[in-house]
């Protein structure tokens, strides 16, 4: 289901302002194409209100960057966006999302054509729904973990390889209980948790994701300067790329 949204922009470099509207039909978390009579270049960078069909306050970005220009459709990448904003993109991107999952052949998803399984572990149902929906959108078998000691539970429980880990770095402690539950492994952050997996199995290769940037992260004692890593908000292509680097390009039977 195509959803068409009106959006308005302005920006550009120092002497070469721009300002104009257009429309988008694929709006998602981290970005979209907009159709516009306005002339572009790559690389410039602006700010967008985009009007939603359910609201008269339009969702505001605050910072995105021009990725390409074709005719008259040009391609922005979201770089900043206020919580509020981008909590109403992700609802409604899920929303989308699932409706046209509703129309993919399940014989898409046979494991005899696709042999990869992908654990995504995060805190935020959102963003691990989210994952969990583009990933079988690209025919990728998919385990969700809510927290660390969900996500072991399933690396010892699951029968069959775990080939990613998709692990949010600062996962949420639990809350407090009067009667704390038996755990069969600690709840910890995704770096400690990152470790154990590896230790568990092997063959399985993680790839961290977070809010934050590396440096910022390394200023907080987490040093993940060798680590694959995610920056959120990222695009289903910046997720494949890296998912396709830890798998040696063996993904040749996932859509691109």
């Amino acid at each position: 289901m195509l959803l068409r949204v009106r959006v308005e922009f302005e920006g550009g470099a120092s002497g070469h302002e721009v300002s104009g509207e257009g429309h988008s039909t694929d709006l998602n978390v981290t970005g979209c194409s907009v159709e516009s009579t306005q002339s572009l270049s790559p690389g410039i960078y602006l700010t967008l209100r985009i009007y939603l069909s359910d609201s008269s306050q339009p969702v505001n970005v605050t910072l995105a960057r021009v990725r390409w220009v074709k005719d008259s459709l040009f391609g922005v990448e979201f770089i900043q966006v206020p919580q509020n904003d981008q909590l109403r993109l992700n609802g409604l991107t899920l929303d989308t999302l699932e409706d046209e999952t509703t129309s993919i052949p399940q014989a898409s998803l046979n494991p005899q054509a696709v042999p990869y399984t992908i654990l995504v572990v995060d805190d935020d149902p959102a963003m691990r729904h989210l994952c969990a929906v583009m990933l079988a959108r690209d025919g990728f078998k998919v385990l969700e973990a809510s927290g660390s000691t969900e996500a072991m539970a399933i690396c010892t429980a699951h029968v069959g390889d775990i080939h990613i880990a998709l692990v949010d770095v600062m996962l949420q402690p639990p809350t407090f209980q009067l009667k704390p539950e038996k755990l069969h492994s600690p709840r910890v952050h995704g770096h400690t948790l990152a470790i154990g997996l590896t230790a568990k199995r092997k063959e399985l290769r993680t790839i961290m994701m977070s809010t934050n940037s590396k440096a910022s992260l390394a200023n907080n004692g987490i040093d993940l300067s060798d680590v694959p890593f995610l920056l959120k908000p990222f695009s289903r292509e910046k997720m494949m790329t890296v998912i396709r680097q830890q798998l040696g390009g063996r993904t040749d039977s996932v859509a691109p």
